[in-house]
């Protein structure tokens, strides 16, 4: 059975391939993207070769496109096999496999490293990494120095986990794209939502709707502000790391603290070198706990006219004056069975209001 996308072996397009039962994809912000096909199993001489092709074997780099505005479509995911799950049933029909693998970020998973880096920012360790593997690097600059004469910049892990907690400590994501035109892939660092206008939007209770469901939830009770002193290094000194709100924009008419009315802090304890540093982790927590609202739904790509992507930002209409507006896509869980391309997808939100 043909599918409504395209999967590649190697970069090349693969027809035989082609011929999946499902395909699914799931993408979620802070994880690598997985992929997952669905293949009959028919045995020959009573052997199974598809378990022994090389065009599903260890390693082997798989991508995912589907059809889209630009000219060879988007591409959803490119990366390795990793994996088979299989089920065999007596008889002649009924057996299958499921190839899976992930994108090509699990490549720097695989080694652990131990490196001290001098006198480099967050943001210029994680462009010197992703250099190495290749990619393109899109990074934002972060501004606290790590001096060996103060506390160092250490890594004790791969270069996968030491970037993701590169991000985390500076409220941003980490997360990798394949261009499908070039085969180029991008290595992205950033805070999300301070780089994007929405350019898809999501439509309920509106002519011609372009959701099927949305569901949406919220809770306050979360801090808005950081408070954070230390001593300098030489105990003669104390420099201010305090955080009066989210350095990311609200997303709607009214963040959280315009929301709350009144303090609701935590207090911050963590090692930096000076005020810039010690601002840079509290502006990370408040990112994370900024975001106090959630949303899931479904749609496809015939109704949507568009393909959602993980960290993209949308504008959702006719969910009312609190609720319209624009959203972060946190997650999608693409499903293509046919020639029929579903997408669950959750969202997130700082704001009330349009």
């Amino acid at each position: 059975m043909s599918c409504a996308a395209v999967i590649s072996v190697e970069g090349q397009p693969d027809e035989e391939l082609g011929q999946t039962v499902r395909v699914e994809v799931e993408e979620r912000i802070g994880e690598a993207t997985r992929y997952r096909m669905k293949y009959p199993l028919a045995a020959d001489a009573g052997d199974f070769p598809l378990l022994t092709d090389d065009r599903v074997g260890p390693g082997t780099a798989m991508s995912v496109t589907v059809p889209s505005d630009g000219p060879m479509g988007t591409c959803l995911v490119r990366g390795p096999v990793t994996g088979h799950r299989l089920e065999l049933r007596h008889g002649t029909g009924g057996s299958w496999v499921e190839v899976q693998g992930m994108d090509t970020s699990v490549v720097m998973d695989r080694e652990a490293r131990s490196t001290m880096w001098s006198a480099v920012t967050d943001s210029e360790a994680v462009g010197t990494i992703v250099a190495g593997y290749g990619y393109v690097p899109d990074i934002e600059s972060t501004a606290a120095r790590h001096l060996d004469s103060a506390h160092a910049l250490v890594q004790r892990e791969s270069d996968l986990r030491f970037i993701r907690r590169l991000a985390r400590r500076n409220g941003a994501a980490f997360w990798v794209t394949t261009d499908a035109t070039t085969g180029v892939e991008t290595a992205h660092f950033k805070r999300l939502g301070s780089h994007m206008a929405p350019d898809v939007a999501l439509a309920v209770n509106v002519d011609p709707p372009s959701l099927d469901r949305i569901e949406i939830s919220w809770d306050v009770e979360r801090p808005t502000s950081v408070t954070a002193s230390q001593l300098d290094l030489a105990g003669v000194s104390v420099f201010d790391g305090n955080v009066a709100a989210s350095p990311v924009a609200p997303l709607g008419a009214r963040g959280l603290a315009a929301i709350t009315g009144d303090t609701r802090s935590i207090h911050l304890a963590a090692p930096a070198d000076d005020a810039g540093g010690l601002q840079a982790r509290g502006e990370a927590a408040l990112i994370e706990s900024d975001f106090f609202v959630r949303a899931t739904g479904s749609t496809s790509r015939s109704r949507l006219g568009a393909v959602l992507r993980a960290h993209d930002v949308v504008e959702l209409q006719g969910a009312g004056s609190l609720h319209s507006g624009s959203w972060i896509v946190s997650s999608v869980s693409h499903r293509i069975e046919g020639e029929g391309h579903r997408m669950e997808f959750e969202l997130i939100r700082n704001a009330w209001g349009a």
